[in-house]
């Protein structure tokens, strides 16, 4: 008496739950490298942002110099 004395709906439901245990672990390997590829995104981003906004305060007293008029 092993696990093929159990009967065909107890292999059934074994599968099902190995099944469900291994996509449960799936998802959570996906859903982490997603995680990571979207915080790798909104980094970039702000590091965009700041070196433009670094720009543009950098380029304000050039103008001024250039042009005391204004």
């Amino acid at each position: 008496m092993g696990i093929l004395g159990l009967g065909r709906g107890a292999l059934l439901m074994l599968a099902i739950i190995f099944a469900l245990a291994i996509l449960k672990k799936l998802i959570i390997v996906f859903g982490l490298l997603f995680a990571i590829i979207k915080v790798g995104i909104i980094i970039v981003f702000i590091g965009l942002m700041i070196s433009i906004l670094v720009c543009m305060f950098r380029d304000r007293p050039e103008s001024k110099r250039a042009n005391p008029s204004i």
